[in-house]
């Protein structure tokens, strides 16, 4: 079986840009943004969806949620975030590898810049 897109990210076989990382779990930005500083937070064993994982993962990932949402508002000035779990292709499951989309949203419209200069405002603030 050959690997999804996200193992060969977590293979370092393809790049990516990489705003979290643990021993389990891993966060990305989106190549596709649907808003500036859109993220994947995705668990480096692979299961088809969230409702497969244990509770355990489940609830480890939810934990890692506020750390990179409070991450994506200070160094992008976001003012809310949502967030979209995709179960099934009926739901728009496109890679089926468990993943959370971590939509930044704004008061004020703000077009969607270059990741490249997006991963390099969230760095600057990952210490700070």
């Amino acid at each position: 079986m050959s690997k999804s897109i996200f193992e060969k990210i977590i293979d370092r076989e393809i790049p990516s840009r990489i705003i979290y990382e643990d021993e389990k779990f891993i966060a990305i930005l989106d190549v596709s943004p649907k808003q500036k500083g859109h993220t994947l937070l995705i668990p480096k064993i692979k299961k088809e969806n969230f409702l497969m994982e244990s509770n355990e993962t489940r609830n480890e990932m939810m934990a890692i949620i506020p750390k990179i949402s409070d991450l994506l508002k200070k160094s992008l000035g976001a003012t809310g975030i949502k967030l979209v779990l995709n179960n099934g292709s009926s739901s728009g499951q496109e890679v089926f590898h468990t993943h959370i989309h971590i939509i930044p949203y704004y008061d004020a419209k703000t077009e969607i810049e270059d990741n490249q200069i997006v991963f390099s405002k969230i760095n600057s603030n990952k210490n700070g």
